[in-house]
């Protein structure tokens, strides 16, 4: 069997969820960081023989349902073990640090570091890149605000918002001099 660490890359796969923000505790403390994609024929070209290499049995974090056919999730702790919440590797087209992590729909660059553990090949989580964000078309609402309109405005405002309207109002039903 060969212990040697393998860089592998994945390049515009579509995550199905992630827990970039804030670690999953559901497993208890520290928690981990992870991502869930859709494996594809390159997806599972590029894990198959990296997992041939070690030559142990089983692929750490894959798994197939009816309902959601086969994805696989890749994972890591070493930043929640230093006390980290959110992913530090999270990086935009631009290679510049995202504010928000990846949802469901984003596609996205993986970078996993392969290791055999046991009988298994784990792909730990190493960086992701945003390559095109689509999570945020998700909203199944119109926006109800008008653009540059407070959500909430003070009293003032909103006094001095229906004054200017009866204003207007007034003017509008004024007959000018000239219309007599």
């Amino acid at each position: 069997m060969n212990n040697q660490s393998k860089v592998v890359r994945l390049d515009n796969v579509p995550i199905v969820f992630s827990n970039l923000d804030r670690p999953d505790i559901y497993f208890g403390e520290p928690g981990h960081h992870k991502v869930t994609i859709p494996v594809d024929g390159v997806v599972k070209a590029k894990i198959n023989k990296v997992h041939a290499e070690f030559g142990v049995k089983n692929i750490a974090g894959l798994k197939e349902t009816e309902e959601n056919g086969e994805q696989i999730t890749f994972k890591t702790n070493v930043h929640t073990k230093e006390g980290t919440k959110k992913f530090p590797r999270m990086f935009d087209r631009q290679k510049r640090l995202l504010d928000e992590q990846p949802e469901r729909g984003d596609v996205v660059n993986l970078l996993l570091m392969a290791k055999p553990y046991k009988d298994y090949t784990c792909f730990y989580l190493d960086a992701v890149q945003l390559v095109e964000r689509n999570s945020s078309d998700n909203v199944p609402f119109e926006s109800l605000d008008n653009e540059g309109e407070e959500l909430f405005p003070s009293k003032d405002k909103v006094e001095e918002k229906v004054s200017k309207e009866e204003k207007q109002e007034q003017a509008t039903t004024e007959k000018m001099p000239w219309e007599e």
